[in-house]
């Protein structure tokens, strides 16, 4: 796959072609005369901003290895189907000839993604306690994310876990207990 950058450049191209040839060729032109390389050009876009849109919304993807990556794919392919976010970039392409709206709203689609796959990373949620320090209030701690949750938000902190317990709940529906207050911001420790 190529970078999203060189992807968006040649994207970029190939939409600023079509909106020329739309401006000073009359559609019913296009579709007749020009119908080759008319649909020719229209399958290339088709085929950029799929790759486009894809590549901005599902590279780097966490996904939680002790879990069926099949299972978090189906996760992520039923997203993609349901979200009304590909309708609007179909609709944005010849209305706007902009990869960068695109670009945005490929973006919202990954957050939707990131989202549904919650449920797998949160499975890697729990306390860490200093075995050193047992008095200290323990952390809440993502070991996928290398986050901790802290004043209600998640904050890019790596731990040395080197003599921490970790305790983590293996409920099925991957929650701390509390975990709808974590959500909504409030301090369950």
């Amino acid at each position: 796959m190529s970078d999203i950058y060189t992807l968006g450049s040649s994207l970029q191209r190939l939409l600023s072609t079509l909106k020329i040839n739309r401006e000073r060729v009359p559609l019913e032109t296009l579709k007749s005369v020009y119908r080759v390389p008319y649909e020719k050009l229209k399958a290339q876009i088709r085929e950029n901003v799929q790759e486009f849109v894809l590549l901005v919304a599902c590279h780097h993807l966490l996904i939680n290895p002790d879990y069926s990556a099949e299972e978090q794919t189906a996760v992520v392919q039923a997203v993609i189907e349901h979200s009304r976010i590909p309708k609007e970039i179909s609709k944005s392409l010849t209305r706007d000839y902009d990869v960068a709206k695109i670009h945005q709203m490929a973006m919202k689609l990954r957050e939707e993604i990131e989202a549904a796959l919650w449920p797998y990373i949160n499975r890697e949620t729990c306390l860490v306690a200093d075995l050193e320090e047992l008095e200290k209030t323990p952390v809440i701690y993502n070991t996928l994310t290398r986050q901790i949750y802290q004043d209600g938000v998640w904050i890019d902190q790596p731990l040395d876990l080197w003599g921490k317990l970790l305790i983590y709940s293996r409920q099925e529906d991957a929650a701390l207990p509390g975990a709808a207050l974590l959500q909504k911001g409030e301090q369950t420790i």
